[in-house]
């Protein structure tokens, strides 16, 4: 049975969130260089939406890579029932999650005020579903990698893969929705 310490969580913890902080800063910073995303409300208001939504679906499958690899019924080697059906419910629900979101977005917005008949639904829908799912493949390969990768290490997946993976889900939730715009050609 593993016994927590907070000495030890904070050890391990701390220079993994100063560095963290640190991408944040420098990826906002960035963000904020890009007025041209200013100019399409619409596409603005994705921003937190697939960044908390993505980070969450990453979050919770590394909650449950941890939790499988702490107790035993999921095992290094990356194959097993518990692995697969984790990964493909992750996989599901980001599916799932950003299409809903899309059609939400799409018929929320005018009533905020904001026009979405700049892209049109079907753009929008392309845009979202697949930024959320690109981010949401992404981050089952980046929470696989650093559970796994931490835990061989002998640290506590549970001080890793969340921060990883939501400061990841922050960076590369904003770089798959330019990239979808960028594609679509808006």
């Amino acid at each position: 049975m593993t016994v927590y310490n907070a000495k030890k969580i904070v050890m391990e913890s701390a220079p993994l969130l100063i560095f963290l902080l640190a991408l944040e800063v420098l990826v906002g910073q960035l963000l904020n260089s890009r007025e041209s995303l200013v100019s399409i409300p619409v596409i603005l208001a994705l921003i937190p939406v697939i960044n908390g939504v993505g980070g969450n679906i990453g979050s919770v499958l590394g909650a449950r890579l941890a939790s499988g690899l702490h107790t035993g019924y999921i095992d290094t080697n990356l194959r097993g029932q518990v692995l697969t059906k984790n990964v493909t419910g992750t996989l599901i629900l980001g599916l799932i999650a950003f299409s809903v979101l899309a059609v939400a977005i799409y018929a929320i917005l005018p009533l905020l005020g904001i026009g979405v008949d700049v892209i049109g639904f079907g753009k929008l829908m392309i845009i979202m579903v697949g930024s959320g799912l690109l981010l949401t493949i992404t981050l089952i390969v980046l929470s696989l990698v650093t559970a796994i990768y931490s835990f061989k290490r002998g640290l506590d997946p549970d001080n890793y893969v969340i921060p990883i993976v939501t400061t990841s889900g922050d960076v590369l939730g904003i770089s798959s929705l330019l990239l979808l715009v960028y594609l679509i050609g808006i």
